[in-house]
């Protein structure tokens, strides 16, 4: 009979040290961001979000949590900068790109680091493009909930990056209807089925497009995200505003540099390529896209996990307490 009452007690015990290690992943209370360098990659740390930036490929991974790494890596990489032909400033496919070309895999890229109180601003800098261009990205990791401006998006505090693209003084060539920047999304630890696809309007909004990482691991939640803002501002060499123009996407492969993959797992629309209209020469181009995680995704998976254990843990001792006492 001891030895019966000793197993319930240490059931019970166990069943509340899962109820309060649930509580702690799931609620925790610090707001601060950290920032290490390290083997040529920029780490950020939240409470609920990691970013791996490699600066020398424009290349940033993310996952939900603060560790080391994650069961899930969500990755965009920005692959090339091109010019676009044809008869309009759609860009349709592989066939219509010519013109000025730069390929963003470079060690050309610099960076620097501004910690504030409210923000973490890191900047990638390629200059010396080609034709005399210079591009930026601009990234801000916030401590509050931030607008995106022009838009009906919040950028949520500590779980998202929002990024602006900057592209100064691009020449366009005389044919070229347009600019058209290639990036390539995925998710690279392959452990888990992890499809990326298109937004739906509800995910989108108003002036926002998202593509989102859906994982059969968390119940086929949309766990990550990338999104980006259906229009860029132009501004003239003095940073005076000129026009806002409308951002246009287009999805295929570029043949001649596919990006290496693992058949089976990342399903999706994984090349995406953002277009800008031919704006002008000797103008400064602002695009505004983000990238982050659905924490509620994550928790509410927790949640569910945690709470189907400590259910099960709870009527094995309700069982044992039933039997010892029609024991007695």
């Amino acid at each position: 009979m001891k030895s019966l009452k000793k197993s319930i007690i240490g059931v019970s015990l166990i069943g509340l040290f899962l109820l309060t290690l649930g509580s702690q992943l799931v609620a925790g209370e610090t707001e601060e961001i950290s920032v290490s360098e390290n083997l040529g990659a920029i780490t950020v740390n939240t409470e609920f979000l990691t970013v791996r930036i490699v600066p020398d490929q424009a290349h940033l991974m993310w996952w939900y949590g603060n560790q080391t790494d994650g069961n899930e890596m969500y990755k965009l990489q920005l692959m090339k900068i091109r010019e676009f032909m044809g008869d309009d400033d759609v860009l349709d496919d592989q066939t219509e790109l010519g013109g000025l070309a730069y390929n963003l895999i470079t060690s050309a890229w610099t960076h620097d680091i501004v910690e504030g109180d409210e923000e973490v601003t890191i900047t990638l800098s390629l200059e010396g493009l080609v034709n005399g261009a210079d591009m930026y990205l601009v990234m801000h990791i916030y401590t509050v909930d931030t607008p995106v401006e022009g838009t009906d998006s919040v950028t949520e505090a500590l779980t998202e990056v929002k990024f602006d693209i900057l592209v100064n003084n691009w020449d366009f060539s005389p044919a070229a209807q347009g600019l058209a920047i290639q990036s390539y999304l995925t998710e690279v630890q392959h452990r888990n089925r992890v499809r990326v696809r298109n937004g739906t309007a509800a995910e989108n909004g108003n002036t926002t497009r998202t593509m989102q990482f859906e994982s059969e691991e968390y119940n086929d939640n949309a766990v990550a995200f990338a999104e980006w803002s259906t229009f860029a501002d132009i501004y003239n060499a003095t940073d005076d505003y000129e026009e806002t123009i409308q951002v246009g996407t287009a999805y295929f492969e570029d043949l001649a540099t596919p990006p290496v993959d693992t058949p089976g797992f990342a399903d999706g629309l994984g090349h995406l390529w953002l277009t800008y209209p031919n704006y002008g020469d000797n103008m400064k181009l602002v695009h505004d896209p983000t990238i982050g995680i659905n924490a509620d995704a994550f928790t509410d998976s927790l949640g569910l996990y945690l709470g189907t254990i400590i259910g099960g843990l709870t009527l094995v001792t309700i069982v044992a307490i039933v039997i010892v006492r029609s024991k007695k």
